[in-house]
């Protein structure tokens, strides 16, 4: 299924949120390329595939508001909020408020996942090795939720 047919446009039911949600012309095959020699790093398939479908979204994504970065501004704004503390990551856009959205070019494969702006490096969260299990995340927004049961209190 069209990933952004799925989770950036499909849990929109009425004109109104519509639109909200602002999708930008395709990127250029050439320009996510040379963005990638800049980074020296080959970025994930589906996440190209997603920027060969929109250049940089901003608007819902499930319950989550979302902006991403066109792929030219990736490399500008990887350099404005990676290089002195964070040079291993890929900013590729933020929930709006506190949160980046970055690729963690320390992993193989790359992990995406979610930085606080003012953070450490031990304060990223992985979110999935994929776009779409990123996004996935994001749409569910079931990034906070805990799986160890055993702080729960009955």
């Amino acid at each position: 299924m069209d990933l952004v047919a799925k989770y950036f446009s499909a849990d929109m039911t009425s004109t109104e949120s519509n639109r909200a949600n602002t999708f930008y012309p395709p990127a250029d095959l050439e320009m996510i390329k040379q963005t990638e020699r800049i980074l020296s790093t080959k970025l994930p398939k589906d996440y190209v595939d997603f920027l060969l479908q929109t250049n940089g979204y901003e608007g819902q994504v499930g319950q989550s508001y979302s902006i991403f970065t066109p792929v030219d501004k990736i490399e500008e704004f990887t350099q404005l909020y990676g290089t002195q503390f964070f040079p291993w990551i890929i900013f590729i856009g933020t929930d709006g408020g506190g949160d980046m959205y970055v690729i963690d070019k320390r992993t193989n494969p790359l992990q995406f996942g979610l930085l606080p702006f003012i953070s450490s490096d031990e304060d990223f969260i992985p979110l999935g090795d994929t776009f779409e299990e990123f996004i996935k995340h994001l749409y569910d927004n079931d990034f906070w939720t805990t799986t160890d049961e055993s702080n729960v209190v009955d």
